[in-house]
């Protein structure tokens, strides 16, 4: 089977989980406005975050099929952290809407009356294609029956999970829809809408600062310079190490570029090869450029 092919299967539960949970959110964002519901407003957005998140996770995707050129040597990668940037604005937006609706709802009341049986209806409806969804990439990204993961996909593992946990937000809002029909007390539903835009801003705050800090070139937060920093450093036949340069290539690669000055030149091919597998296998390392230099190279070549 060719590299095409794999990336084109790999792609497919991205693409309908993205065409489901879409055509799900503009749905609920209708019903939201017939039942006049924040909370069910609300919920749309917080579905939508689901499909920002497969979108960037399909992203990883389609950019790592992509081939570098001579003009773009590192290939599309980038790409996955533009996404993200985009995706970090687009719920700042959402949890601002989300905030105004809901207090202009809580502190000054309307005539329009929340239909609590609308609301628990689109919920329901949400759980299922949540969970739905996230059986796509049961076999791809989800833990087996014994909760291990063989080799699975980052990107699809991270989705399953996602779309999981938001099911339980539609639990809540499921209660909120039948307290109304129960109760009439229509001021649960601005309670619930902002109860939910502040799970949104919780849960997508480690992310957004994430991807600011990818955004500046920043050392990702899966790579632990200092610890990459004393490995070379006590590195047998390393006397001096300087340039050392951390960044990310997308929201899953890192690449590094070090200055090493060896003892012995003649040990210099060996010590290239091993530091380069140790940095690859253990420290996340994707792309590693090395330049070997002898003992007298002691200060910094290109300092920032």
């Amino acid at each position: 089977m060719s590299d095409t092919h794999d990336n084109e299967v790999k792609q497919k539960p991205y693409i309908i989980g993205i065409v489901i949970n879409l055509v799900f959110v503009l749905a609920e964002i209708v019903f939201a406005q017939i039942a006049h519901s924040t909370a069910l407003f609300a919920d749309a957005f917080h579905n939508l975050s689901d499909v920002l998140a497969l979108v960037i996770a399909w992203l990883a995707v389609v950019v790592f099929g992509l081939r570098a050129t001579k003009q773009h040597t590192y290939g599309w990668h980038n790409v996955s952290i533009l996404a993200s940037i985009f995706n970090a604005l687009l719920l700042l937006g959402a949890v601002a809407i989300i905030f105004y609706e809901g207090i202009r709802d809580l502190f000054f009341v309307t005539p329009e009356h929340t239909a609590g049986w609308i609301v628990t209806v689109v919920a329901a409806i949400g759980i299922v294609v949540n969970f739905s969804t996230a059986m796509l990439f049961k076999i791809s990204g989800g833990p087996d029956e014994h909760g291990h993961h063989h080799g699975q996909d980052l990107n699809a593992k991270t989705a399953y999970l996602h779309l999981l946990a938001d099911a339980g937000v539609s639990v809540g809002v499921i209660l909120a829809g039948w307290l109304i029909q129960m109760t009439g007390w229509q001021i649960i539903d601005p309670i619930v809408s902002l109860i939910i835009g502040v799970i949104i801003l919780v849960t997508a705050w480690p992310v957004m600062k994430s991807t600011f800090n990818l955004a500046i070139n920043g050392v990702p937060d899966n790579v632990d310079e200092e610890e990459i920093y004393q490995y070379l450093n006590q590195h047998a036949g390393i006397q001096e190490l300087h340039d050392l340069h951390i960044w990310p290539l997308s929201t899953t690669e890192s690449a590094l570029t070090v200055h090493l000055a060896v003892e012995n030149p003649a040990d210099a091919q060996n010590i290239l090869e091993d530091v380069t597998d140790q940095l690859r296998s253990h420290y996340h390392i994707s792309h590693v450029t090395i330049q070997i230099e002898g003992p007298w190279h002691e200060t910094n070549c290109n300092s920032i």
